[in-house]
C-alpha cells in the first residue's frame, strides 16, 4: 500500500475515477475542483458506456464533411469562423488522421483500454458507489441502409480486442420491432449488445459520496492557478483556496488542461468541442439507448425523461447556448422518433469535450516531469474510458509500471510526430 500524497486537479469523471483507484491502492488523495464535483460535461452527457463502439473522432471522410459544414449552419459539425485562424494548426493535424489506417489503429487501441469498462463499473457498484445503471444495449438506426453498413464496417477493429461486433444489419421492420418508438423513416439498424448507460448525475454524485467515505478530500470551489516546482517536479499547487503540497499531481481538467500544462512548458494539442444536450418528456420512452446516424444524435432514457444530445461545435471555451444548434438536434431526432415532432426541450446544457488532434486520450506522465501526470482528451468517451484509464494511471503513478494498454496514449507522441515531420525530406 502506498502513502503517497496525490493531488488530482479536476472533479469530473476522469479526475474522480482516477482518485477512486488511487485511493483503493492506498494513496492519500485530494481532488481540487473549481466548481462542483461531477459538474460540467461529466453531468450533461448521454451516460454511455460503449466499449462496443469506441473509436476516435477522426475518421475517413470527416475532413471533407468538415469543409462542407463551414457553409451549413445545420450541420452536426460546426466551426465558428472566428476560431479558424487559431485552430489552423490543430485542424491540419486532425485532418491528417482522417484516414482508414489511423482510424482502425485508434479504434483497436481504445477497445483494448475499454474492454474492462463493464468489469470496473461493477466493481464500483459492489464497493458502494450508488447510481442508476441500464444494461439494455444500443440500437443504431438510420434512414439509409448504406449509413448502417458503413458504421458496422467501422466496428470491425473491435473484434480483435475481443469485443462483439454485430453480425448483420437489421431491416427497418426488425429494428422498429425492437424499438417501436422509431419512426417509419428508419430503414435499417444494428443492435450493439456491449453497451450500457448510466444516469450521469447519479453516477457522479454516487462516486463523490463514496470517495468521501473512503477518506478522499474533495475541495470544491478551488481553482488551481499555479503549478510550482523545479527540476521536473511539481512541489506545490497554488489555488484560490490556498496552497497544497503533493508527491504527485494529476491534471484531469478536460478542455482546460492545456492552460495549466502550458505553465510547465507542455503543449497539449487539445481543443474544446462543445456538445449540447437536453431532456424531453414522452408518452412512451424508448427501451434502449439510440444512435440516430444521419443527424448524429444520441438519446438515452433516464428516469421519466429522454436525454437527447448531439452536435460538435468548435467555438472556443465558453458556455454560450446557440438555440440554432438545439433546434437542429430537435429536428434531427424528430425525423426518426415518434412523439418528438414538437418537443419542448427542458434543461438545455452544453459541455466542453476535450479532443486531441488524433482523437485519442492522453493518459501518461507529462514529458520531462517526474511527478506530473495527465488524464486528458477523453473526447466523447469520458464515461466509457474513465474507469479503465484511471485504474491504469493509478498503477503507473504508484508503482512506476506503465500498463501496456496505455502505450497508444503517450503524452510524448505529439513531440515525436513533430520531430518526424521536421526530419522528413522536402519536395524534390
Amino acid at each position: 500500500m502506498s502513502s503517497q500524497r496525490v493531488v488530482v486537479v479536476g472533479g469530473g469523471v476522469a479526475g474522480l475515477s482516477t482518485a477512486y483507484f488511487l485511493r483503493r491502492r492506498g494513496a492519500e488523495v485530494t481532488v481540487l475542483e473549481s466548481r462542483r464535483m461531477g459538474s460540467a460535461a461529466s453531468a450533461v452527457n448521454a451516460g454511455w458506456l460503449c466499449p462496443g463502439q469506441a473509436g476516435p473522432l477522426p475518421e475517413p471522410g470527416l475532413a471533407a464533411y468538415g469543409v462542407r459544414s463551414l457553409l451549413d449552419r445545420d450541420s452536426a459539425l460546426y466551426f465558428a469562423p472566428s476560431q479558424l485562424p487559431r485552430m489552423a494548426s490543430w485542424l491540419l493535424r486532425f485532418a491528417r488522421h482522417c484516414n482508414e489506417r489511423d482510424n482502425r489503429a485508434g479504434t483497436a487501441a481504445l477497445a483494448r483500454l475499454a474492454r474492462r469498462t463493464f468489469e470496473l463499473t461493477e466493481t464500483m457498484a459492489a464497493d458502494g458507489v450508488e447510481f442508476e445503471l441500464h444494461r439494455r444495449g444500443l440500437l443504431v438506426a438510420a434512414q439509409e441502409r448504406a449509413a448502417v453498413e458503413s458504421f458496422r464496417a467501422g466496428l470491425e477493429p473491435l473484434r480483435d480486442a475481443g469485443l462483439a461486433v454485430p453480425e448483420r444489419v437489421l431491416s427497418g421492420a426488425e429494428v422498429r420491432e425492437r424499438e417501436p418508438t422509431l419512426a417509419a423513416s428508419v430503414s435499417a439498424g444494428l443492435h450493439v449488445e456491449q453497451h450500457w448507460h448510466v444516469h450521469p448525475p447519479t453516477f457522479m454524485a454516487g462516486l463523490s459520496a463514496r470517495l468521501r467515505e473512503m477518506g478522499v478530500a474533495l475541495e470544491e470551489g478551488t481553482e488551481v492557478t499555479e503549478l510550482v516546482g523545479a527540476d521536473g517536479r511539481v512541489r506545490e499547487l497554488r489555488s484560490t483556496a490556498g496552497s497544497f503540497a503533493a508527491d504527485a499531481v494529476v491534471l484531469a481538467t478536460g478542455a482546460w488542461a492545456p492552460r495549466l500544462a502550458r505553465q510547465r512548458g507542455i503543449r497539449l494539442p487539445v481543443q474544446a468541442g462543445k456538445g449540447y444536450s437536453f431532456e424531453v418528456g414522452m408518452a412512451r420512452l424508448p427501451g434502449h439507448a439510440l444512435l440516430l446516424l444521419e443527424p448524429h444524435v444520441g438519446v438515452s432514457p433516464l428516469g421519466d425523461r429522454l436525454r437527447v444530445g448531439g452536435t460538435m461545435e468548435f467555438s472556443g471555451i465558453n458556455e454560450r447556448l446557440d438555440q440554432d444548434r438545439v433546434d437542429t438536434i430537435v429536428r434531427g431526432a424528430g425525423r426518426m422518433l415518434e412523439g418528438l415532432e414538437s418537443p419542448q426541450p427542458e434543461n438545455v446544457w452544453s459541455g466542453m469535450r476535450p479532443i486531441a488532434s488524433d482523437g485519442l486520450p492522453i493518459v501518461d506522465r507529462a514529458p520531462r516531469h517526474h511527478n506530473l501526470y495527465l488524464a486528458a482528451a477523453y473526447s466523447m468517451l469520458g464515461m466509457t474510458i474513465a474507469a479503465p484509464a484511471g485504474d491504469a494511471l493509478a498503477e503507473l503513478i504508484l508503482t512506476g509500471r506503465r500498463p501496456p494498454e496505455l502505450e497508444p496514449f503517450s503524452a510524448a507522441r505529439f513531440a515525436r510526430r513533430r520531430a518526424r515531420a521536421r526530419s522528413a525530406p522536402g519536395p524534390t
